[in-house]
């Protein structure tokens, strides 16, 4: 067997400049990845975001997949390419959500097509590359077609020929990619065992992706507004629900509700709060919930505010999450 091994080697060496098969006992190889340093965003990802990986980020309408993704986007990077199709990223936006503008470089691109051009010529050049979305964008043949003529399946078959590409660079790079996708209703069932809920851009985006994160709403969180003449009700944010649907570097079907708050995105506060939930440290008790026997507020969706009002339980819990997150681990 070594001689065999031997000869393939050789053979490949010759062929592609040494370095092709390497044995993973003597060169151990492990994903390498982007801490959150926020408990409930790393344990749905299991460690983080990965490095040089394509992650698929799906969901409803506002259930905060872009401030989501800009969020962790300007955590774990240094130089983000923002490519927009949708056209709505602005300045004052990412400040909002505690974001640094100046990491950010932005571009609209016309078509599917220059989106991936983009994407395979400025991997080497960043940290982080976010698509947002893909189903935004137009391929160059629909754009070239009148309304009332078919255009079925051009963009999927753009992004099935240039994702394989595309996920090369990126791992050579070591550069993340996000690329935001809809979920929307599946009208074409072939029968009761088909999903009620498809994620558009073909099957390969899907297939490609080493992680994919789908954000469903769950319920709106209200405030009142006082007024001279009467209190209005607004809603102030929603908790939505993240799960990991696949995941090729850690653990798949993990699932974490946190609360997203509209301009402020996922707050550090909402994130304790869900994971302190989550692991126990605040039991809840109808629509109450208790720390250490005592009632702390009503409502889960309240817990991020008494939170912010409280620096000293928040330190208390970020201490335990941490405490009971490395017993996990170990």
């Amino acid at each position: 067997m070594a001689k065999k091994t031997n000869k393939v080697d050789k053979a490949l060496d010759n062929l592609y400049a040494g370095g092709a098969i390497v044995n993973l006992g003597d060169n151990p190889r492990y994903v390498e990845k982007n801490p959150t340093n926020r408990p409930s965003m790393d344990y749905v990802t299991d460690g983080g975001i990965p490095k040089g990986r394509l992650i698929l980020v799906a969901g409803a309408p506002s259930a905060g997949k872009s401030s989501w993704t800009i969020q962790m986007s300007d955590i774990i990077g240094e130089k983000i390419l923002y490519i927009d199709t949708e056209a709505t990223l602005t300045t004052d936006y990412i400040e909002s959500l505690g974001g640094d503008p100046s990491k950010f470089d932005h571009v609209i691109p016309e078509s599917t097509e220059q989106l991936c051009d983009i994407i395979r010529q400025q991997t080497e050049n960043y940290d982080v590359i976010v698509v947002d979305s893909i189903n935004n964008s137009a391929s160059t043949q629909q754009l070239q077609k009148t309304a009332d003529e078919k255009t079925m399946a051009n963009r999927a078959n753009v992004l099935s020929a240039q994702l394989p590409i595309i996920i090369s660079l990126c791992n050579q790079y070591n550069t993340t990619l996000f690329i935001l996708s809809q979920i929307r209703d599946n009208m074409n069932k072939a029968n009761m065992y088909s999903p009620d809920t498809i994620i558009p851009g073909g099957k390969s985006l899907h297939h490609n992706s080493s992680m994919t994160l789908e954000f469903r709403p769950s319920s709106k969180k209200k405030s009142k507004d006082s007024d001279e003449m009467e209190a209005y009700e607004t809603i102030s944010g929603r908790m939505v629900r993240i799960h990991c649907s696949k995941n090729k570097v850690g653990k798949p079907f993990r699932t974490v509700e946190v609360e997203f708050a509209l301009g402020k995105g996922y707050t550090v506060e909402a994130d304790i709060a869900s994971a302190a939930i989550r692991l126990g440290i605040i039991k809840k008790k109808g629509s109450w919930l208790y720390y250490n026997d005592a009632t702390i507020c009503q409502g889960a969706d309240n817990l991020s505010i008494t939170l912010e009002d409280n620096p000293e339980l928040m330190e208390e819990l970020t201490s335990k999450i941490e405490e009971l997150t490395a017993k996990t681990d170990s």
